[in-house]
């Protein structure tokens, strides 16, 4: 035979239901892959401009090449929280963002574990590599303008050229002259692509 317990509240207890817990933030990353000749790694350095074409989170408009930085920093309206872009599409009734994430402690990101961020060394070869991770709310990146400016080291501690606007590495390839070791170095077939990360 079962006694039946008594009500929680009669022994002076209570409990309450946890509010739900908000959905993980949007990431999205920016994976590239390209053919390398004497070039060591390419670099996107913090002050690196990322300019896009960027789809609304309803999937209609679209707003053509702008510019993220890490280090501008907009209020996003009617918020306490912070941007590193912000804008408002036409119907909509919060502003959309988009921040620049730094991997760090606070940023728990399973598919990028072991990955660094911010520079491409060729890797396993014809697989994409992540370069940079994105907090994207209310519209997402479809097209990326690799105008930089960017860092190319050659190889075997030759020369580093700076501000580097790779998007001749799209078309006919960009190409230069290392006359630290007198060898010519070049980018081309760069490809990209943007993959929602967890």
């Amino acid at each position: 035979l079962h006694t039946p317990l008594p009500p929680l509240s009669s022994l002076g207890l209570s409990f309450a239901l946890s509010p739900p817990r908000a959905p993980a933030m949007p990431l999205i990353g920016l994976f590239m892959k390209a053919t390398m000749e004497n070039i060591e790694k390419i670099e996107f350095p913090e002050t690196t401009d990322w300019t896009f074409d960027v789809l609304s989170g309803n999937g209609v408009d679209v707003r053509e090449r702008v510019t993220v930085n890490a280090q501008d920093e907009v209020e996003v309206p009617n918020s306490k929280a912070t941007a590193n872009f912000t804008c408002k599409f036409e119907g909509s009734k919060q502003a959309a963002t988009i921040s620049i994430v730094t991997m760090s402690r606070k940023v728990e990101c399973r598919d990028l574990k072991g990955q660094t961020l911010g520079v491409y060394s060729g890797g396993a070869r014809g697989q994409l590599e992540p370069i940079a991770l994105f907090d994207c709310r209310g519209m997402e990146p479809t097209r990326w303008y690799p105008v930089g400016p960017f860092r190319v080291t050659a190889v075997d501690g030759g020369k580093c050229f700076e501000d580097v606007d790779l998007r001749e590495a799209q078309g006919d390839g960009w190409c230069e002259y290392d006359d630290k070791k007198d060898q010519p170095v070049g980018i081309s077939e760069l490809e990209f692509e943007f993959k929602v990360v967890k």
